[in-house]
């Protein structure tokens, strides 16, 4: 799965972005209408080196950003991007303020056929806090209005609520999964993913303000457990296996690279190391493997 960057610029300024701050201050044509259709072509002819992360991997793409819904030209090209890729999965990262407004919804969803996915997140149950995160104020309401609309759409596209796990944020887990049961009981319709934060860009700058290590991580999903039973798909993203509680661990998923991911002499022989992440590469800079135990 390529990840495009589709735009540069952004209308949150989120706290554990994996973007560095230099990444807005590209020029804007490197991400224009021509640009975009030009790397595209090149990858489709199976030119390597095109695309900066999982160039390699051509099963789906995932589109983000900056955020990819205030391209200038974002249905032109999405348009563009579903049209040369007709039958490939397309992921859409967004931070979901746009689609607050039910027009932009509708124009959406008449260009993004499926298979096509959007993932969300939210980084707490209250505005304030996920304010905070975001970096914008009011981004709690217009996030929450754009899931009401792709929702209500009744399955035209999937739709993915994505939970970025941090210091800020990790003591509201229970909350803010309650809160997502209470707004969205029928679980059928979405899928929640929840993801350890990963340091670099702006998360590494924030770092001293974000800094959480697994086994904390771990811990208030073992605490939320009983609401995390109540989701019908439910993902984990960057948990070793060996540190979430057995049952848990047919939720972990590997979604990153192998040169973002470390095994470490821990890992040799482990029973739960077949499909296990092992260790983000940066995270094991930060806090070394002391938490990870052989099954």
């Amino acid at each position: 799965m390529p990840d495009i960057a589709f735009w540069n610029k952004c209308n949150n300024r989120c706290v554990m972005c994996t973007n560095e701050a230099s990444f807005a201050r590209h020029d804007p044509a490197l991400y224009g209408l021509r640009a975009q259709v030009e790397k595209l072509e090149r990858w489709l002819r199976g030119r390597g080196g095109v695309y900066l992360k999982n160039d390699e991997k051509r099963g789906f793409v995932s589109l983000t950003g900056g955020e990819p819904t205030i391209h200038p030209d974002f249905f032109r090209l999405l348009a563009y991007f579903r049209r040369r890729l007709p039958e490939t999965g397309i992921t859409l990262l967004s931070n979901g303020r746009r689609f607050a407004d039910a027009a932009f919804t509708r124009r959406f969803l008449a260009v993004a056929a499926p298979p096509f996915a959007v993932a969300v997140p939210v980084h707490a149950d209250t505005p304030a806090l996920h304010d905070k995160i975001a970096g914008a104020r009011g981004a709690y309401a217009q996030t929450m209005a754009g899931l009401d609309n792709l929702l209500a759409a009744g399955g035209a596209v999937d739709v993915e609520v994505r939970v970025v796990l941090h210091r800020l944020n990790v003591r509201r887990l229970g909350r803010l999964l309650a809160s997502l049961l209470e707004r969205y009981p029928d679980t059928e319709r979405y899928r929640v993913t929840l993801i350890h934060y990963e340091i670099e860009g702006m998360s590494l700058a924030n770092h001293r303000r974000l800094a959480l290590r697994l086994r904390d991580s771990a811990a208030a999903l073992a605490a939320a457990l009983p609401r995390v039973r109540r989701f019908r798909n439910f993902r984990l993203y960057h948990f070793p296996r060996c540190l979430v509680r057995k049952e848990l661990r047919r939720l972990c998923w590997v979604t990153l690279p192998k040169e973002d991911r470390v095994y470490t002499e821990k890992c040799r022989g482990c029973a739960a190391r077949r499909g296990c992440l092992g260790l983000m590469a940066e995270y094991h800079k930060a806090f070394g493997d002391g938490e990870l135990r052989r099954l």
